[in-house]
């Protein structure tokens, strides 16, 4: 069974969001898209996303230390220890607010 870049994109979105606590309004005014957008990403909604979209979205936890790689049957997310410390940190000011 071939999985479709749509379901490696929308697991990959929601396991970096929640790795950093962050909610879909955080990720899209980062990224600079709307949350609806993100919503139909996770969701699946029939709709492609742009694959510009999908780039400014990865780029958000590139920008963390988040090594990404989506290949043809898998996803490859390593976290660095830049990332680890920066999704700590987010995590933590996360539960303070």
């Amino acid at each position: 069974m071939r999985i479709t870049q749509a379901v490696k994109i929308a697991v990959t979105l929601r396991a970096l969001r929640n790795a950093f606590g962050m909610s879909q309004n955080e990720l899209a005014a980062l990224a600079n898209c709307s949350r609806p957008t993100i919503n139909r990403i996770e969701s699946l909604d029939k709709a492609s996303p742009r694959s510009d979209t999908v780039d400014e979205l990865l780029q958000v936890f590139r920008d963390r230390g988040v090594e990404i790689q989506v290949g043809d049957e898998d996803v490859t997310i390593r976290f660095t220890k830049d990332a680890l410390t920066k999704a700590t940190q987010e995590a933590d000011e996360g539960l303070a607010s």
